[in-house]
């Protein structure tokens, strides 16, 4: 199985507070726990073909400003790549949709700065909209301006973040007929090779996720629930 990974703020907790946040030397320990073990990053489009044995997948959803700036220095300190996942009419804004918790996203010349540094920016939508109360065609309209207005801005998006994780048969019918071959839900375990690559879980990381909690999400908390890891030619070494 590959752990996927669901990130939002990467900051200080006395500037971004503790929703949505993880501290940098937080990441950097989660980061550091996966190298040592020999775990390769890949980013979210890197899902798309044969996953390649003992990896990991880094994702922060929204793009915050706080991320781009914290998350991406202790990413490229340690030479590994992520996933950023921009939406398109707010790149520069707020985060409106966190209500009185709003905070600054990151500008697109933050994010053409990390896409240079070797990292994804994905598709997360063009407004955070909640995708199971849309039809279809709302949800194909939400896709693909995004995806219009990345690539005008220079950005090359390889994979979908459906945002609060929410999808319905409207947007899986959307999705199956848009540009991208990944998109990403909310789960409570690790990715399998027999998932559905319009359709790879993710586990959110919170702020009090320190390694030994993060562990039992990736790892006792799925069987508890019963998963069952499912073999696949999918993985290769």
């Amino acid at each position: 199985m590959l752990p996927v990974l669901c990130y939002h703020k990467v900051g200080p907790s006395g500037r971004e507070g503790r929703f949505l946040n993880v501290e940098p030397r937080r990441l950097e320990s989660h980061v550091r726990f996966f190298a040592r073990r020999g775990r390769r990053f890949v980013a979210a489009r890197d899902l798309a073909g044969l996953w390649p044995l003992r990896a990991v997948c880094l994702t922060f959803d929204d793009a915050y400003a706080s991320t781009l700036e914290h998350g991406v220095s202790v990413l490229s300190r340690h030479g590994v790549t992520a996933s950023f996942f921009a939406v398109a009419r707010f790149v520069g804004a707020t985060s409106s949709w966190d209500a009185d918790r709003a905070r600054p996203l990151a500008t697109w010349d933050r994010l053409r700065d990390a896409q240079r540094a070797g990292f994804e920016i994905g598709n997360h939508s063009a407004s955070h909209p909640r995708f199971a109360d849309l039809d279809e065609a709302a949800c194909a309209h939400e896709v693909a301006e995004a995806h219009r207005t990345l690539l005008e801005n220079g950005l090359v998006p390889g994979s979908f973040c459906y945002p609060y994780g929410s999808r319905g048969p409207a947007a899986e019918r959307a999705l199956r007929n848009g540009p991208y071959p990944v998109a990403l839900i909310l789960g409570k375990r690790p990715a399998r090779p027999a998932d559905d690559p319009l359709a790879i879980p993710r586990v959110v990381v919170g702020y009090s996720d320190g390694l030994p909690k993060l562990l039992y999400k990736l790892h006792v908390r799925p069987l508890l629930g019963g998963t069952v890891p499912v073999p696949s030619a999918k993985l290769r070494g």
